[in-house]
């Protein structure tokens, strides 16, 4: 369809990996980790709507960025999703059979409920929001000071994140506020308990933006696998146990 989300491609053989980013970065955050992949599978990676190469798209609803990703990798045999992609991917995965689903820095619910004590406050999330609202290229500055908090090298992992702040093209406001609704709204733990792929979730064990109980419940719910990345913050693929991560990606579990 000539209506598909542009996308960004590495390799050309191997599984068919599709590769979705989270809230505030654009797929240029992942470029590592989708260069790592592509040497071993045959990767699509699509901006989601407002983002990137894709920051002239709208979508109407969280199902309906999810129709727009199926549309945008309709054969994907692996599908990696860091943070709010992970959501995004979980509900992928719960509507088009995948051999594999991988889950970087993610959680099935964002937001913290009586019952689900891994997520971020009502208070912090809405006081973040607001910051969004009102200078959202200060509250992106802030968000990669907490997503690399904790990090053995937390200046690398703020720097990969800091130095696309002001690189065009920048996301669409309304993209920035409708993915703050996905994280306050959404909750995927039903749906991870029906998973029938494999599922893989890959987390630091210093992060600061998704507690990494949050992983080990969904591995544990899925019938899947939690990869502890040591040192490592929100963004786990900046450290040098790449090759062993892409080998877990591309691994037949």
């Amino acid at each position: 369809m000539s209506d598909r989300l542009n996308c960004l491609r590495a390799g050309l053989t191997g599984p068919r990996v599709a590769m979705l980013h989270g809230w505030g970065w654009d797929g240029r955050l992942l470029a590592p980790l989708m260069q790592a992949l592509g040497e071993r599978c045959e990767v699509v990676q699509p901006d989601l709507p407002g983002y990137g190469c894709n920051v002239d798209r709208r979508c109407e609803s969280f199902d309906d960025c999810v129709d727009q990703l199926m549309d945008a990798v309709p054969d994907a045999e692996v599908v990696v999703g860091w943070s709010l992609g992970g959501l995004l991917a979980m509900a992928l995965a719960a509507r088009r059979p995948v051999r594999k689903l991988v889950l970087i820095s993610a959680s099935p619910r964002f937001m913290q409920a009586a019952d689900w004590l891994h997520g971020m406050t009502p208070e912090r999330f809405c006081a973040f929001a607001d910051a969004v609202d009102e200078q959202p290229m200060r509250a992106r500055t802030r968000f990669a000071a907490l997503a690399a908090l904790g990090d053995i090298d937390a200046r690398g992992a703020r720097s990969a994140m800091s130095t696309l702040v002001e690189q065009a093209p920048l996301p669409a406001p309304a993209a920035l506020s409708r993915g703050l609704d996905w994280l306050r709204d959404q909750d995927m733990r039903a749906v991870a308990r029906e998973l029938t792929c494999d599922v893989l979730c890959i987390h630091g064990d210093q992060d600061r933006v998704v507690d990494i109980a949050a992983s080990r419940w969904m591995a544990l719910a899925a019938r899947g696998r939690c990869m502890q990345v040591s040192g490592a913050a929100h963004l786990p693929w900046l450290h040098g146990g790449l090759r062993a991560l892409c080998d877990r990606v591309c691994a037949d579990e």
